[in-house]
């Protein structure tokens, strides 16, 4: 059973990276911000996986 909380953040990140690739493809004046914080998002969700996820979990 992976932990509640970890869970829980990669469905905010889920979220987020939703918004951030949906605002991309508006290209739109904001969307290098978007681009930035999309890179970020992932950033973040790949060194959750290596650093502090469940290694037999796979999160969606």
């Amino acid at each position: 059973m992976p932990n509640e909380f970890s869970v829980k953040i990669h469905d905010y990140l889920s979220r987020k990276i939703a918004e951030a690739e949906k605002a991309v493809a508006c290209e739109d004046e904001h969307s290098p911000f978007y681009r930035g914080q999309l890179e970020e998002l992932h950033w973040m969700r790949a060194w959750l996986k290596e650093n502090v996820d469940l290694k037999d979990f796979t999160y969606y």
